[in-house]
This record gives structure tokens, sequence and C-alpha cells, in this order.
């Protein structure tokens, strides 16, 4: 009896320590730097708030004009002055930002192990580098979008390599400068390079100040973008 009783305080306790450790909020401010087809540059700057049971990201923008954009799994809303200015349809893309993928403990395969797009049909090493090779998982895919390569190094996602249905590169992102929050390994710079009519156009996305699991702010967290 007194052995099942300390095993039972034993699991009692390993169960509060794994709910501890469960990320559900993450917030950070943000700077993105880019430059565009049309041969201008583009600055943004402000701070990102998403919780994961409320599948909601918020970017609070500062910089250059003051705006807050909301992304739902179904909807992107941009609020200028207070006022609804726009409203598109972006279905999936709050399911692979790296805010979801990191909280889900999904961002090493990038999500691509549990969404049943892409099967995994390769794996090889090259140097510090793990690259797996993902394909789209049928016919019908495969005639809209070619592979993806993941590579991580030390476990850790560095990067992605997207092709078209014809094998051409269409865009690469690199990983890096990881920090540890709270147990939550997050890469404070994300640099892409998209490729178009040939030439590269780089956007380097830089996060610092990251905050895990606030538990203030539940007004901008909980953003009620119905009464827009």
């Amino acid at each position: 009896m007194q052995k099942l009783l300390l095993c039972l305080i034993f699991l009692s306790f390993v169960n509060l320590l794994a709910n501890a450790q469960q990320h559900y909020r993450i917030k950070s401010d943000f700077s993105i730097k880019e430059n565009l087809p049309d041969g201008t540059s583009n600055l943004t700057m402000g701070t990102v708030y998403f919780d994961k049971n409320n599948k909601k990201i918020v970017y609070s923008i500062s910089f250059p004009t003051k705006t807050l954009q909301v992304l739902t799994d179904s909807f992107f809303y941009e609020l200028k002055a207070n006022k609804l200015s726009e409203k598109k349809k972006a279905t999936n893309l709050l399911q692979f930002s790296i805010f979801n993928l990191a909280l889900s403990s999904n961002l090493s395969n990038y999500g691509l192990n549990t969404n049943g797009i892409f099967k995994l049909t390769d794996v090889s090493k090259e140097d510090s580098l793990v690259i797996s090779t993902w394909e789209p998982s049928t016919a019908k895919l495969k005639e809209l979008t070619g592979k993806v390569l993941i590579s991580q190094k030390r476990r850790l996602l560095y990067g992605l390599v997207f092709f078209d249905n014809k094998n051409t590169v269409l865009s690469k992102q690199f990983f890096t400068e990881y920090m540890n929050v709270k147990g939550l390994n997050f890469p404070s710079q994300i640099t892409q390079v998209n490729y178009i009519n040939g030439k590269e156009y780089y956007k380097v996305t830089t996060y610092k100040n990251i905050v895990v699991n606030a538990t203030n702010e539940n007004e901008i967290y909980n953003f009620n973008i119905s009464t827009y």
C-alpha cells in the first residue's frame, strides 16, 4: 500500500512537471527587412503575439505605420486607425506559422510529418546537417507543387528549400541564432530567399525580447476581431 501511494505521488509530480513545460503563448518584438522586385526595400517593426489555444496571431506594428494585423486559421485582417482596412482569406497560414509550429513541438520538421500533404522519401547526412526529402503525397498534389528539402542541425530546423512541380527552386529559408526560453527553442533570425525571374530577393526577420507563457496582456492575445 505504501509503495502504491509513493508511486501515485511520483506520477502526480511528473504530470505537474509535464504540464508546467507546456508552451501555449509566445510574444516577441520583431523587425523585418526585405528588398522587393521593384527595387525598393522595406523595414517593418513591432511586436507579435500568439496564443495556441485561441489560434490567432496578432501583429502590433509600430513602424513605418501604426497598424494591427490579425491572422486566424481562415482570414487575414488589417486595422488602421482602429478601422478595418483589409480582409482576405488566408487558409493554412496560421498552421504553418513558426509560432504555432514551435509551440506545438513540430518546428524541427516544419510540421510536414503531421499534415499528410507531404511524405518522407529520403534522409541523408551532409557534414553537420541531416537532410530529409519530402514529396507530395498524391499524384494530384504533385501537379500543384514540388518537393521540400528540410535540413536539421543538432535536431533543430536549420533550412528549408521549396520546389515547384518542375523541380525549380522557389524559395529558401534559414533558421538561425536559436534561443531557449523556458525550454522552448526558437530561432531569433529567419532569412528567406525568394527567386523571381531568376533574381534573388531577401527577407530577414529578427526576433528579440521573447516571452513564453505570459499571463498578462490577455486583451491583445485574445483580440476580438469580430467587432470590426
